[in-house]
């Protein structure tokens, strides 16, 4: 019988041996992949926000934040400014929105916003961004056109008592005789909505918002007609700079025209800011596993002196124990890599979330914490990432397993069996 296949039949002579290890090699290779996920989901949010975002110009009325009920910012845009908008060459796309305040106590107001069930729901402050992940309930479907039917973001749903649970089942009323010293009453009756679904955007203020469909705001509002917000959207980022030019041209006397630069600052100094601690992280964990795999084959080898003064006594070479050990030390990296990839495959998605939170979450700002609920972590593996970490883990388990058998075959066989 060849040593290395000794080597391998070892394995199997404890079972729980076997599993220990393969538990031991196996979860930083679990935690390095799920930092390569979230490394991954982040750049992925980013990159798709920082696409749409820079091909996307925003209207307001000149000097005007247009919020209906807004002291001084209450000036909307005239309601033809979206014909003239969408017939201009290269746009693809306009969506109207109009906007509200609601004072709540705290953090003193939130949004309404009235918007086309198709649209995309874009977050005050950081209106550029848009589309945050529903979390509970469902999106807005064609039919919910005109309905007294709501979005809640989880920082508003969390103030006016509503739970996950509750969605699809709890209501909220509009009030618009409540006031604010910069919001004032519009003599309009009460409306109760039905929220179908809530959703996270990735930070504080932008998870206190309200969507509603706009023919539902105009009817609760009294604005017949006119627009807060105005996004335009380009087929292509080279033709943005023509499109605002036309604009310019075409409904510039009456609208302030907000170019995409810097739109995606927020989002991508965030991402940034992931990203280069899930790097961290992902470092962490590989020195992690060399250092977990190393000194637990050593240990495996030390333990087991006896067994090599043995091997030597009966006539062994120093060349065929080491290559037994060797062959039993890549089988247990191996078992313990596939233990990792298969944990990560069926419980990655639900244990990397978790992770990120924990975590990175201490290392970010507290108005970055939302992003644990938002951000969309996927179980997909890059088999490259897999291969340099199998490498790596066999070259810290034969290095680990190699000083061991080195040390072991210095000595005598009787030495050996006596240095147990």
């Amino acid at each position: 019988m060849s040593m290395v296949t000794l080597g391998v039949r070892n394995l199997m002579r404890s079972k729980l041996r076997l599993l220990l290890t393969a538990v031991l090699i196996g979860v930083p290779f679990f935690l390095l992949l799920a930092m390569q996920s979230i490394g991954q989901a982040v750049q992925k949010q980013a990159d798709v926000l920082t696409r749409e975002v820079n091909t996307v110009v925003q209207l307001r009325a000149r000097g005007s934040m247009g919020h209906v009920n807004m002291t001084s910012q209450d000036r909307i845009l005239p309601q033809d400014v979206l014909a003239k908008a969408g017939a201009i060459e290269h746009v693809v796309q306009v969506e109207p929105y109009l906007l509200a305040m609601a004072p709540i106590t705290p953090p003193n107001f939130v949004m309404h916003v009235g918007l086309a069930p198709s649209a995309v729901k874009r977050l005050e402050s950081h209106g550029e961004a848009g589309n945050p992940r529903i979390i509970a309930g469902r999106d807005f479907a064609p039919a919910d056109a005109g309905q007294d039917v709501a979005i809640i973001g989880q920082a508003y749903a969390k103030w006016a008592g509503i739970k996950a649970e509750d969605i699809g089942k709890a209501t909220l009323t509009v009030d618009t005789t409540r006031t604010h010293p910069v919001i004032y009453a519009i003599d309009r009756p009460k409306r109760e909505l039905r929220i179908v679904g809530m959703y996270a955007s990735g930070y504080v203020f932008g998870d206190q918002q309200l969507f509603l469909p706009i023919d539902t705001f105009r009817s609760i509002y009294g604005t017949e007609s006119g627009i807060s917000w105005l996004f335009v959207r380009v087929d292509d980022v080279r033709n943005v700079a023509g499109v605002i030019q036309r604009l310019k041209e075409n409904v510039g006397e009456v609208a302030d025209i907000l170019a995409p630069e810097n739109a995606a600052a927020f989002t991508s100094s965030t991402s940034r800011n992931v990203i280069q601690l899930s790097r961290v992280g992902g470092a962490l964990a590989i020195a992690l596993m060399v250092v977990v795999v190393f000194f637990v084959l050593l240990m495996q080898v030390r333990e087991r002196s006896r067994e090599i003064g043995t091997l030597k006594a009966i006539g062994a070479s120093n060349k065929g124990v080491t290559t037994q050990f060797l062959a039993e030390a890549v089988g247990l990296t191996l078992l313990g890599g596939l233990f990792g990839l298969v944990l990560f495959k069926f419980a990655g998605e639900a244990l990397t979330g978790r992770l990120f939170a924990i975590g990175i979450g201490p290392f970010l700002p507290s108005q970055y914490k939302p992003l644990f609920d938002s951000l969309a972590v996927g179980s997909d593996i890059s088999f490259p990432l897999v291969g340099l970490v199998v490498l790596t883990a066999l070259m810290a388990a034969v290095l680990g397993s190699a000083y061991g058998v080195w040390q072991a075959t210095k000595l005598s066989p009787l030495e050996a069996m006596k240095h147990e």
